[in-house]
């Protein structure tokens, strides 16, 4: 499941049929904190939010790619993440 509708934020389900959220939000430009994607839980609320780089360190760059991607390039993202601390 894909939400068109925002650019900045997706909607989609992984292999256990969870629902998460994805979306990109930075910090200072060329920083490791630059360009994130990051990851809530829709169905758990107690779930810890996680999180990605975005190698371009660009949040621009990184809103189009989420935008590009498919719900398995998602959820294959959401396997390489990390629990927000």
């Amino acid at each position: 499941m894909t939400n068109a509708k925002n650019a900045l934020s997706r909607e989609f389900m992984d292999d256990g049929m969870i629902h998460w959220e994805a979306y990109v939000s930075g910090g200072q430009p060329n920083t490791p904190a630059a360009a994130r994607i990051y990851f809530v839980c829709l169905d758990d609320p107690f779930a810890r939010p996680r999180w990605v780089p975005h190698d371009s360190g660009s949040v621009a760059a990184a809103s189009r790619d989420l935008a590009g991607f498919t719900d398995a390039d998602l959820v294959a993202l959401l396997g390489d993440s990390t629990e927000l601390d």
